[in-house]
């Protein structure tokens, strides 16, 4: 694999920004790497920080009741953490390094500097977290009904 030069790619979130604002966001946050197994968030701590993984794969599992449970894959140009940056309490699901991956992170009081030093950038920034939210809350309720649906069919067939 190999490891991209420390630059925030134009996708996602950012891919509205312009190259120079891009470029001032990369400079607020700091590059990281993983080997596969690393953990990156842990379940159940707080970390107040956004992710966007720059290369690799990662997963979000879940640990109920000693069950761990996939919830899903992170790629290329996928954002993370976007809920405890904003919400600080305990992640409610460890992410974990599946191939090499280079990531870049930011921290809550860098992002909100960065939106203060460009703030038309910054609101572009936070249009484009508030749009990922909204999908994500999307996609969870429509699991929920599925699966709300599932159980009554389960009870009727018991009945």
């Amino acid at each position: 694999m190999s490891i991209n030069t420390p630059q925030l790619p134009s996708v996602g979130i950012v891919a509205n920004l312009d190259q120079s604002d891009i470029d001032a966001l990369g400079s607020y946050g700091t590059f990281e790497f993983a080997a596969p197994g690393t953990v990156v968030i842990e379940q159940g701590q707080s970390h107040g920080k956004l992710f966007l993984v720059i290369s690799g794969v990662l997963h979000a599992r879940r640990n109920d009741q000693g069950n761990d449970v996939l919830l899903g894959q992170v790629e290329e140009g996928e954002w993370m953490g976007e809920v405890d940056l904003f919400d600080p309490s305990e992640a409610v699901c460890s992410v974990v390094a599946v191939k090499e991956c280079q990531y870049w992170v930011i921290t809550r009081d860098n992002l909100e500097e960065f939106i203060n030093n460009y703030p038309s950038a910054g609101i572009l920034l936070l249009i484009g977290l508030s749009t990922t939210l909204s999908r994500r809350i999307r996609e969870v309720t429509r699991k929920l009904a599925e699966q709300t649906e599932l159980t009554k069919l389960h009870e009727s067939m018991r009945n």
